[in-house]
């Protein structure tokens, strides 16, 4: 049986008829992007054609086309009722999407209005060697680069502009190396504003430094336009509530918390704002309030001007130590603030709280790879465990169509709180052109089913796609964001292969039931350096050796989890095995870790050592405890890599793990997307997956012999297999295959799955010619070959479904397949008039069943992307033009065995 949140209920769900029908909680999700106030045909036609392809759970998500001044307004809650209650029909699920656009926490600018208290404020810094200075220059790269149309929605005016600024604090220090922290000394009653406007302040001390000497002054400033909330304060998501989100409990009376079960957070985060005098180790503008000083102070024990200058220069011994502890008061800080505030909320009104903060890795394997040029401990983007602690159920976003890091460190954070797996949500952003939110329109169906496979491999649950849209936009306007063609797309609901979106939604849906059954086997826990990065900051090589971690294991098949402080000091030793959280680990990786927070941590790990269990470090060496001395020495038995690990290395170290569960080989030289977990009934559960180009043979033995079954994820049968010593699956070009195992009494003999259907080669039939085409809305038919696209042939900039027809006579009676090669991207076919199958994936081979001798009609209807469609005529289609339709000629095989 395995149990499913719905709505804060628990269910128990046969697993067997969990695959069959997978609920909603396992089947895609989508934001749906609203451009304007729809009417209720439009609702109820939209959410019926997302119910048909699919989809389990509807968010809808004001975006940028949509007039912010309607936002939350009557006109707008009256319509999103009646999508509630028209889903609820339909039988599907509803989250809040909690704000406007994207970044939680403004209601579109309703909360700070009227109320500049609650607009972000920020700590700004200066260093100088003489007795005045100034900040000027402030900026905003991040939100910069996303141009005007941005600016204009975060700030009033399309501009930041401060006021009420204050001298915090000032320190005079010497300007060269710090023995100790106690040789700065607060001057702070002897600087003062020589003058300020809405984009700088001067400053002067009244007083001369010597040679060697430096003055650091801290300031703080309100931005007196942003629409984005200070998140130190509480009041401000009080205040986002009130006006964000009590609009749409009062709306929804009767239809909470079913069929709308949950609230969605999206990237709260003030500006990361830059300026010209910026420099030390932080490399954004701090958020502050007046409270932060006494919080820092308690959990450092420092003064809070000392802690401050800590967290841009050597200030001596002490500086690893104050800046996590700094860092470890502000993150709490914004938690609790708005998070805590948040699901308080959620709570009283008996829904689920989720949704992602900003994720610096996203897109990448990396801890800081994706959000490069953010310095993330000034935002709620570090301490994931700690913001996961407020969730009911996690969720995290992945960029881009690789495998990456955030559906690992999602499920990994959920299992600290003792729950499992997430939500990801993905969205897409260019990569033919430097404006992101161009988007891929090129994306096909196979891309996006490829990478729902990687991600529940690597921890996810559902599929959440950003997003179906409202409309498509308008020709002749390339701007991005406020022409919905070009705010991430695509708008998959506008892509020609939209009508293939079920098979992939039925299928995907299956395999994450399949896996929900069981638990993960596990082999290696890797240690989540968060005080390391709070005490040495995103540049630092932990980053990347955790990144380095992750991706070499999960290429070996060797799975892990990532595990905080606290899971360790928790952990129980057994043997030369360590429990964390419900999971057995032989290894325990610390990646280039400099800094712990607690002395238990590392008792724990001497104690997994000495016990037997390998202890695996890389980079940098630990240096400090926070809460306690440190004599140096790594524990005794480590094995120690001074260098990022190489993938020869980690091969090298997984080698030395005990052989435990099921053995999968595959030819050297190749990869292969697996999961492997272990259900309640006492049988290995496993995920295998063909991303490559080639076929792939898979070999799978589990001690002297097990009984196989094949759960089909394509249709949901269940086929007993028997009995095997080994098995052998030959995997097709993006094929997955599901498989429950159990050791069995009996070995059995060797077993072959899958595999190409054996063909005579003499009844081979190429179809190169002969071809006719007709581009859908076209009753013109005309010859066409099938070794290029329609693309190159007249069509370039059509985006649809194209017919491809022929006539083909054959000599022998029997059973024959159609094996159409290369095809871009999804087909339906028909012969003699009866549709016989449709994919949108590789193989694209068919069985055609019994064929009698003599002519027969065969019509293929392609359907590509909207690419070619969208980006003509704009700066964002690149220098070729996307594929479309057939590719290489089709082949008509005649079946000598049927598998």
């Amino acid at each position: 049986m395995t149990a499913e949140i719905e709505a804060g209920a628990i269910v128990e769900l046969d697993s067997k008829a969990l695959f069959l029908d997978p609920p909603h909680a396992f089947r895609p999700s989508a934001y749906w992007f609203w451009h304007s106030i729809p009417d209720e045909a439009t609702c109820h036609a939209q959410l019926t054609d997302f119910r048909d392809q699919g989809f389990g759970t509807i968010l809808v998500q004001a975006r940028l086309a949509f007039p912010r001044e309607h936002y939350l307004s009557d006109a707008y809650l009256a319509p999103y009722r009646r999508v509630v209650e028209i889903a609820g029909e339909l039988g599907l699920k509803v989250g809040i999407y909690d704000d406007y656009n994207w970044i939680s926490g403004h209601a579109g600018g309703r909360t700070v209005e009227g109320r500049d208290d609650l607009r972000e404020r920020h700590l700004f810094w200066c260093t100088i060697s003489q007795a005045s200075g100034k900040i000027s220059g402030i900026h905003h790269p991040f939100v910069n680069s996303m141009g005007p149309d941005i600016l204009a929605w975060q700030y009033e005016g399309g501009e930041a502009l401060w006021s009420d600024w204050s001298i915090e604090t000032a320190l005079l220090h010497p300007s060269g190396l710090m023995g100790d922290v106690l040789e700065a000394v607060d001057i702070t009653g002897r600087v003062r504003i020589t003058d300020a406007d809405a984009q700088s302040c001067g400053f002067a001390f009244d007083g001369t430094l010597a040679v060697g000497e430096a003055i650091t002054v801290f300031l703080s400033a309100r931005s007196a336009t942003s629409r984005l909330i200070n998140y130190l304060l509480p009041e401000a998501a009080e205040r986002f509530i009130e006006v964000g989100l009590e609009p749409y409990r009062r709306a929804l009376g009767g239809l909470m918390p079913d069929p709308l079960g949950f609230v969605f957070y999206d990237q709260p985060a003030a500006g990361f704002y830059r300026w010209d005098q910026l420099a030390g180790n932080l490399g954004n503008s701090l958020l502050f309030d007046e409270a932060l000083a006494v919080i820092v102070t308690a959990k450092t024990g420092a003064a809070f001007p000392h802690a401050l200058l800590s967290l841009l220069r050597d200030v001596g011994p002490q500086t690893p130590r104050l800046r996590a502890r700094f860092h470890e008061a502000y993150s709490g800080l914004m938690n609790s603030s708005f998070f805590g505030t948040l699901r308080r909320w959620a709570d009283g009104c008996g829904i689920a709280l989720t949704g992602h903060e900003i994720l610096p890795h996203v897109g990448s394997w990396s801890l800081n790879g994706g959000f490069t040029g953010i310095d993330p401990r000034v935002a709620p983007a570090t301490d994931f465990f700690g913001i996961d602690g407020f969730r009911h159920e996690t969720a995290v976003d992945a960029n881009n169509f690789v495998a990456q890091l955030a559906p690992k460190i999602g499920d990994s954070v959920a299992r600290a709180h003792g729950r499992s797996r997430c939500t990801v949500e993905t969205y897409a952003t260019a990569t033919r052109t430097p404006v992101r939110a161009a988007g891929q329109w090129e994306l096909t169906l196979e891309t996006m089913r490829a990478q729902a496979i990687r991600l529940y491999c690597l921890g996810a649950r559902q599929f959440l796609w950003h997003g179906v849209y409202q409309t498509d936009g308008t020709d002749g306007d390339v701007t991005p964001f406020a022409n919905p063609r070009f705010d991430f797309g695509p708008g998959i609901n506008f892509e020609p292969w939209w009508l293939y979106h079920h098979l992939f939604a039925a299928e995907t849906a299956r395999i994450s039931a399949f896996i929900e059954s069981a638990r993960p086997h596990t082999r290696v826990a890797i240690l989540y350096p968060l005080h390391t990065a709070w005490a040495e900051g995103p540049r630092h090589s932990h980053a990347a050796h955790l990144g380095a971690w992750c991706e070499h294991l999960q290429a070996l098949g060797c799975d892990y989890m990532v595990v905080s402080e606290k899971q360790l000091s928790d952990a129980s030793i057994d043997g030369a095995s360590i429990s964390i959280s419900g999971l057995e680990f032989d290894a325990v990786v610390m990646p280039s870790v400099t800094v712990l927070d607690m002395t238990s941590t590392l008792r724990m790990l001497s104690d997994f050592a000495t016990a037997g269990g390998l202890l695996w470090l890389s980079g940098d060496k630990l240096k400090d405890i926070c809460d306690g001395a440190f004599d140096g020495d790594a524990p005794a038995g480590a094995t120690c890599l001074p260098h990022i690990p190489t993938p020869s290395d980690i091969a090298g170290l997984v080698a030395t793990l005990s052989l435990a569960g099921p053995q999968i080989a595959i030819p050297a030289g190749r990869t292969l997307w697996r999961w492997v977990g272990l259900d309640g009934d006492g049988w290995w559960r496993i995920v295998v997956f063909n991303d490559g180009l080639q076929g792939l043979e898979v070999d799978i033995s589990v001690g002297q012999g097990f009984a196989c079954e094949v759960w089909q994820p394509e249709d949901g049968t269940i086929d007993q297999s028997g009995t095997s010593g080994r098995l052998t699956i030959v995997l097709e070009p993006h094929e997955v295959q599901c498989l429950r195992l159990c050791p069995a009494d009996s070995p059995g003999t060797g077993m072959v799955l899958g595999g190409l259907q054996q063909v005579d080669p003499r009844e081979t039939l190429t179809l190169e010619d002969g071809w006719s085409f007709s581009p859908e809305g076209s009753h013109a038919f005309a010859p066409v070959s099938v070794n290029e696209g329609w693309e190159v042939q007249g069509h370039s900039a059509f985006s649809g479904t194209g017919l491809y027809r022929r006539s083909v006579t054959i000599e022998t009676d029997g059973d024959w397949a159609l094996d159409l090669g290369e095809v871009h991207t999804a087909v339906t076919v028909r012969v003699d008039g009866q549709e016989i199958g449709r994919r949108a994936w590789r193989p694209y081979q068919f069985v055609l069943g019994h064929l009698a001798r003599g002519r027969h009609e065969i019509e293929l209807a392609v359907s590509n992307t909207a690419a070619n469609r969208y980006y003509a005529g704009t700066p964002y289609q690149g220098d070729m033009l996307d594929k479309s339709g057939l590719a290489t000629p089709p082949r008509l095989l005649l079946l000598t065995n049927r598998h």
